[in-house]
Order: structure tokens, then C-alpha cells, then sequence
């Protein structure tokens, strides 16, 4: 999830945050159930996570890409780092 990566970018920049604890563990979850009063069957999920700002999040989901671990420049690739290419197709 995104506030897992959120809390492993900041751990791994600022050592001294020991925990990050939420108020409810829902929280973390990307989509909430909807679940019918009277079966207790889950009729659909509801998408928990930011609105899709270009669109491309059912794309990269399709291709095997996690759209919530990409930035602007993801780690290792494009520019002038080793294997990397100037363009960075995702």
C-alpha cells in the first residue's frame, strides 16, 4: 500500500522514527469490503486509494507494474545510470 511505502521511504531516511502507528488498521487496507446486511456476503470492493491522475493505473496494473512504487525517477533506471535508458517507458 502506499502508507506502507510511505513509512518504509521515511524509515529508511530519517533512522530515528522508531514506529508509525494508525489509529485503525483499515487504514492500510487499499480497498474496503461492502458486504450485504443480511447474507454477510461481499458484494464489491470499494477502491480505497488516490484518483487516477492520467489514467494509466489499470495499464501499469495490466503490464505487472505497481503504480504506488513509481516516482518521476524510479530507482535504476533511465539517465545515465548503468543498464539505463533515457526513457522510462512506465
Amino acid at each position: 500500500t502506499v502508507l506502507g511505502h510511505a513509512a518504509l521511504y521515511l524509515n529508511a531516511r530519517i533512522p530515528e522514527i522508531n514506529s508509525v502507528c494508525v489509529s485503525d488498521m483499515e487504514e492500510l487496507k487499499d480497498f474496503r469490503e461492502i458486504i450485504d446486511e443480511n447474507t454477510g456476503e461481499v458484494l464489491f470492493l470499494e477502491d480505497k486509494r488516490a484518483p487516477d491522475f492520467n489514467g494509466d493505473r489499470y495499464t501499469m496494473e495490466y503490464q505487472g507494474i505497481d503504480p504506488d512504487r513509481r516516482g518521476p525517477f524510479p530507482a535504476g533506471v533511465g539517465g545515465l545510470r548503468p543498464g539505463g535508458s533515457m526513457i522510462n517507458p512506465a
